[in-house]
C-alpha cells in the first residue's frame, strides 16, 4: 500500500495516526475484465485505489446504449464521485477492462476523515479539483479537437493501458462509432 501513501502524501500532510488508520481498513479487492467496481444504482458507494489493471467509468442510456465516460489507469483512486458525495445511487458505473487490482474502503470513511482535519480537507479539495479540471479538459477536447486529436490525447493520457481498451469502449470515449475508430486508425498508420 506504498502508492497509496505516496499519493496520498503527495496532495497532502495528514496526521500520522488518521493515515495509518485508513490504510488498515482498506480491504484488497481484485475483479477480472469486465466486472463492475460499481454497478449503476449502487447505494453503499466504495473508493478505491487501482493498483493494477483498467478501469472504465461508464453510464448505460435508457436506450441500452453503454457509454465510456473517462478511464483510470492505476495509480488513481476511483469512486462513483457525484453519486457518494450526494449519497444517491450510483448513475455512472465503474468496471475493469482488465483484470484490476485495488484495496478498497467505504466511502464514508473518507467522508469521516474529510470532517475530521484540515489536511484531509486539502485531499479532498485538490482530489476534487483535478477530477473538475479532467471532466473541463475532456468537454474542451469534444469542442474543439478533431477525433484525430482526442485518439492522441487518448493514447497520451492512457499510456501503456491504451492498447488494451476494446474497440467499442475506445470508440464510445472518442464520441465515434467503432467502424469509424477502424478507419481512424487505418489512416493514421498510413501516415506513419
Amino acid at each position: 500500500m506504498r502508492d497509496v501513501e505516496q499519493f496520498i502524501r503527495a496532495l497532502c500532510n495528514p496526521p500520522e495516526a488518521d493515515l495509518e488508520n485508513l490504510l488498515a481498513k482498506g480491504r484488497p479487492l481484485t475483479l477480472g475484465p469486465r466486472e463492475f467496481f460499481c454497478k449503476p444504482g449502487e447505494t453503499r458507494h466504495q473508493l478505491g485505489f487501482l493498483h493494477e489493471g483498467l478501469a472504465r467509468y461508464h453510464v448505460l442510456t435508457e436506450a441500452g446504449d453503454d457509454v465510456t465516460k473517462d478511464f483510470a489507469v492505476p495509480g488513481r483512486f476511483v469512486v462513483s464521485f457525484g453519486s457518494a458525495v450526494q449519497g444517491q445511487p450510483a448513475q455512472v458505473a465503474i468496471s475493469t477492462v482488465l483484470e484490476s487490482r485495488f484495496t478498497v474502503w467505504p466511502f464514508d470513511t473518507l467522508r469521516a476523515l474529510l470532517e475530521g482535519h484540515v489536511e484531509w480537507q486539502k485531499f479532498g479539495r485538490r482530489v476534487a479539483e483535478f477530477l473538475y479540471v479532467r471532466k473541463e479538459r475532456r468537454e474542451l477536447d469534444f469542442l474543439l479537437r478533431s477525433a484525430p486529436e482526442r485518439y492522441e490525447v487518448a493514447r497520451a493520457e492512457l499510456g501503456a493501458s491504451f492498447g488494451a481498451i476494446p474497440r467499442d469502449m475506445l470508440a464510445s470515449y472518442l464520441g465515434i462509432a467503432p467502424e469509424s475508430l477502424s478507419r481512424l486508425r487505418r489512416r493514421l498508420i498510413k501516415k506513419k
